[in-house]
């Protein structure tokens, strides 16, 4: 009856050491479970980061690139109308100086029109 206590006690003895084993492999990998969750809520916490950050900087660009886009724009405009005011400028200093130049052509006229006009009425009086 010895022997049959002793194979019981050690059948016991290793039925408890297979539960504890289970328990302490369950507790593993629940442990496993856990710090894997940590790791992929750390890691989607970065990700969501990262694309906070590259979206920022998406959109920085993008203004930034407006940004050079419109002053191009407004030195284009800028531009065109300092040559606008140019060309306001040099037509009207050339319309002056055309009409300047009219008027002492049509005073020139005149005046050899008016000498005409006097040689004729001398040589009518003088004859």
């Amino acid at each position: 009856m010895k022997i049959m206590k002793t194979k019981i006690r050690t059948r016991q003895a290793i039925c408890i050491l297979a539960i504890i084993g289970l328990m302490n492999i369950n507790a593993i990998a629940d442990n496993k479970k856990s710090a894997n969750t940590e790791v992929v809520a750390v890691k989607e916490e970065m990700l969501t980061n990262e694309l906070k950050r590259s979206d920022e900087a998406f959109f920085n660009s993008a203004e930034a690139l407006t940004a050079m886009e419109a002053d191009a724009q407004i030195d284009k405009y800028a531009t065109k109308q300092i040559l606008l005011i140019k060309n306001a400028v040099v037509k009207s200093d050339f319309q002056t100086s055309a009409e300047n130049f009219t008027a002492s052509g049509s005073e020139q006229e005149i005046g050899k029109y008016a000498q005409k006009q006097l040689t004729l009425i001398q040589t009518r009086i003088g004859k």
